[in-house]
């Protein structure tokens, strides 16, 4: 420990360092004193080195050093050098890499000092260690040309982070690194991504001489190396026409990731038109999206090219590929509203995917609002689908849109129907004057249309007063998933679904069994409200299927003592097969509010359970039970007999501490007092000490524990002796 003397003078020395940096800063404006400069230098350099100081005062010198003028940091390097070589501390390191860094070429002596930074991990923890390398490789690379030769040597490191900063070094020295080229070139079939990405960036900005190089690379070997060398000639500056030529090639190579890199080169190139629309229209019809998005990518960037391209791209939307035609379909839509006729023919005369079709339509806007609009009523079923959806997904809706769409409910096709219902649901709130045309199909013959237009009602008329009567005539659907969907929507209203009450009682003996457990679920939200669901309840604590016992048995526990008439039928499930059921059950008896009495055997027998998830939810039960729960206090004190389960037993004891235990459980505690683990005899005696003079029968007991083979045993039997025979006085 450093004595008070000691941090006063290393106090006094931080402020002879903060000294330094405001005369230094002042005196940069007023004098140039080259004697003051080493003077400066001079005490910096001593105040970094003196490793017997507090490390605040070695802080300041170098972030002093880091504000001081170029003299004084060129006559204080050899001091940082030594703490490249030596500083343990993160934080003094790297504010001396940053001075390093922002000396550039005058810091060359200091090479090796920071090639020494880079491959050790010196001060610091994780991140700041990975700070250090890479502000080390900044330095190295601000030195510039000098430090190619150590950067080059770490290539070869063992280490990935090494191996990475130091790429990334030699591309910031830029052409001056072109001795690195063949090094480099090498790491392209690196395992690692983040090397291949750093080499492949160098050597882009290394420029033309690794052109020949990375041509090279990209013809031969495997895939990642191609890919890496592509995007490394896209990345070079002034290519040449050799480059290009890799570039154009590389788009049919038989690899989809070096295809797709070739496309991403392509478009930083200014390559005429006439070589680069083939290779687009090409790489629109790709199996592999990865390919066709760089095409739309570059596509972007050279708009000009579209025009040229509307008979391939007409092709493309015939694709039974959806991705194919998604992407060619975007394509067009950058020409603005003169696509809108082209896409909406291609609907009629195509074979393809709708939706894609459907979502350029839409990203054209308004300015095709009116050509959609008679569409809607085109007798090419493509055509009116596509348009439906395409005017549901504009934004701001244009003007006439739900109505429009609300007539097209009545289409006799049902998959235009059901185009137009989507449309309406994408509007949400704005397409309420279209719910009573929504709500006719609920009875439409297609059960996946009144799946949809349940969901759809919930979206846009969540208020509607109707709409859990909507709902409640669908719970008995001939179609099992409407009735699902028709139940959880109901339950998603919350207090307002208490009229469907019957029919979700009614689903409780659905055949099918994710029905059953929807309902079970509606009648929990309700809560005590739901009483008249026990008998439906009771009856599905017999169903087979696990799962809806469970159900059963948790939705009683949410009735609360609506539901006390299932007791006797519940009983029984506490040794039921399935430990799912045991732990619903167990916290179900806490719920019914018959009585701890009553259900103390069967929450003893709980707590005693081989799964802990079952003992818990007994243990939770006993705080449901409220003032009835002391009297299962020696079942839980008994439950602390397994280890993982005391923290637990003691959090649930707590609330009996002040109250003490019933009188009744006087001689079950004494029992416990002989009880082979500890904690239960220590949680017995803390028990009878709370009881106070009523638990005198525990005196003798007490009295034996001083022989306990545990101090604290004994000492805490003293203790409670003395309270129980003393008394409140």
């Amino acid at each position: 420990m450093r004595r008070p003397g000691e941090r006063m003078r290393d106090l006094m020395r931080a402020a002879i360092v903060v000294g330094v940096l405001l005369s230094s800063t002042s005196s940069r404006a007023r004098e140039e004193d080259e004697g003051q400069g080493r003077g400066q230098a001079s005490a910096l350099a001593s105040a970094l080195r003196d490793s017997e100081a507090h490390v605040d005062v070695r802080r300041d010198a170098a972030k002093a050093l880091f504000a001081s003028p170029r003299p004084v940091q060129v006559a204080a390097l050899p001091a940082m050098i030594e703490v490249l070589m030596e500083e343990s501390d993160g934080q003094v390191r790297l504010a001396v890499l940053d001075t390093l860094t922002a000396m550039g070429p005058d810091a060359e002596p200091a090479i090796a000092a920071l090639v020494h930074s880079l491959k050790t991990d010196s001060g610091g923890r994780r991140r700041e260690e990975t700070h250090q390398d890479y502000r080390a490789a900044l330095a190295l690379a601000a030195i510039g040309p000098p430090s190619v030769d150590s950067l080059l040597g770490l290539l070869g490191s063992n280490r990935e982070n090494v191996r990475a900063e130091a790429a990334m070094a030699l591309g910031r020295i830029g052409p001056a690194a072109s001795a690195a080229i063949p090094d480099l070139v090498s790491l392209l079939a690196d395992p690692s991504d983040r090397i291949r990405a750093e080499a492949s960036e160098a050597l882009g900005t290394i420029g033309p001489e690794a052109v020949g190089p990375l041509v090279e690379a990209a013809s031969a070997g495997e895939e990642r190396r191609r890919s890496s060398a592509i995007e490394a000639l896209g990345k070079v500056a002034e290519p040449g026409d050799r480059a290009r030529e890799a570039l154009v090639e590389a788009a049919g190579d038989p690899s989809p990731e070096v295809r797709g890199a070739a496309l991403r080169a392509l478009t930083g190139l200014d390559l005429p038109g006439d070589r680069l629309r083939p290779i687009l229209e090409e790489a629109l019809g790709d199996e592999d999206e990865r390919v066709r998005l760089e095409a739309v990518n570059l596509l972007f960037e050279r708009r000009e090219l579209v025009p040229g391209m509307l008979p391939t791209l007409r092709r493309r939307l015939d694709s039974d590929q959806e991705g194919v035609v998604r992407h060619a379909s975007f394509v067009m839509q950058l020409l603005g509203p003169e696509a809108a006729p082209m896409l909406l023919e291609a609907l009629g005369e195509g074979r393809g995917p709708v939706s894609p079709i459907a979502e350029a339509l839409a990203g054209i806007g308004r300015p095709a609002a009116g050509l959609l609009a008679e569409a809607v009523e085109d007798p090419r079923p493509r055509v009116r689908r596509g348009a439906a959806l395409a005017l549901g997904r504009i934004r701001p809706p244009a003007p006439g849109t739900v109505p429009r769409l609300a007539a097209g409910l009545g289409d006799e096709d049902p998959e235009v129907r059901s185009a137009f219902l989507s449309a309406i649901g994408a509007l949400g709130p704005r397409a309420r004057d279209a719910v009573p045309a929504v709500r006719t199909l609920l009875r439409d013959d297609s059960a996946d249309i009144r799946l949809e237009a349940l969901a759809i009602l919930v979206r846009i008329a969540s208020r509607d007063e109707r709409l859990a009567a909507d709902l409640a005539g669908r719970v008995e659907d001939e179609d099992a998933r409407v009735r699902r969907s028709a139940i959880d929507a109901l339950r998603s209203l919350g207090p307002s679904s208490r009229g469907a009450l019957p029919a979700a009682i009614g689903a409780l003996s659905d055949p099918d069994p994710d029905v059953r457990l929807a309902a079970a679920g509606l009648i929990a939200s309700l809560g005590p409200a739901a009483s008249e669901a026990v008998p439906a309840l009771v009856e599905l604590l017999d169903d087979p299927e696990e799962q809806s016992r469970a159900v059963a048995a948790r939705t009683l526990a949410e009735l609360g003592p609506s539901g006390a008439s299932a007791f006797d039928r519940l009983s029984p499930l506490v040794a039921d097969p399935s430990p799912s059921v045991r732990e619903e059950v167990a916290v179900a008896l806490g719920s019914l509010g018959v009585g701890g009495a009553a259900v103390r055997p069967l929450l003893a027998k709980a707590m005693e359970d081989e799964v802990p998830e079952v003992r818990s939810a007994a243990r939770r039960a006993v705080q449901r039970l409220g003032a009835d729960g002391v009297l299962l206090v020696p079942d839980l004190i008994r439950s602390a007999s397994r280890e993982e389960d005391r923290r637990s037993v003691e959090r649930s004891l707590r609330r009996f501490e002040r109250s003490g235990p019933d009188p009744s459980s006087i001689p079950e505690l004494v029992a416990l007092l002989g009880h082979e683990e500890e904690a239960v005899r220590l949680l017995a005696i803390r028990f009878l000490a709370a009881a106070g003079p009523a638990a005198r029968e525990a005196a003798d007991a007490l009295d034996l524990l001083q022989a306990d083979p545990s101090a604290e045993v004994r000492a805490q039997a003293a203790a409670a002796l003395e309270k129980i025979v003393a008394g409140p006085g």
